[in-house]
């Protein structure tokens, strides 16, 4: 069955590299779906899930990731992710005191917090959403 690898980094630390027959995620533009043999294609990603298949389509894997780039070539996908979080890594409790938190910063933010405080909301939301989800 064809693949294609994907390797994902963090600045930290590299999260994972394996074969992959389908890659979904979500790019600045809109959610995108890649599979084997994509022409070269470079992208920033944004907030949201981030799905992998396996070639033979008995395993998918759902993360959540906070934004990055990925770039495509040579039937290689790299993923460069600020931050990427499993189901397991994400605790429903701590997120949604992290978005009620947010919410409060906001009331009493300067125009210029503003834009990086409704940011973090809309991170929160999602991250709780794919918790929620899956």
């Amino acid at each position: 069955m064809p693949s294609l690898k994907v390797s994902v980094v963090t600045q930290i630390r590299k999260v994972l590299e394996e074969e992959a027959g389908y890659l979904r995620l979500r790019t600045s533009e809109g959610d995108i779906g890649i599979l084997p043999n994509h022409a070269p294609f470079v992208a920033e990603l944004s907030y949201g899930k981030m799905e992998i298949e396996s070639p033979d389509k008995t395993k998918r894997d759902a993360y959540f990731i906070t934004g990055g780039f990925l770039e495509i070539s040579n039937n290689e996908a790299t993923i460069i992710a600020d931050e990427i979080f499993t189901s397991d890594e994400i605790d429903l409790q701590f997120e949604e005191a992290e978005l009620e938190n947010q919410k409060n910063f906001l009331e009493k933010a300067s125009a210029e917090e503003k834009k990086k405080i409704e940011k973090n909301i809309k991170i929160f939301q999602s991250k709780i959403d794919f918790k929620k989800n899956l």
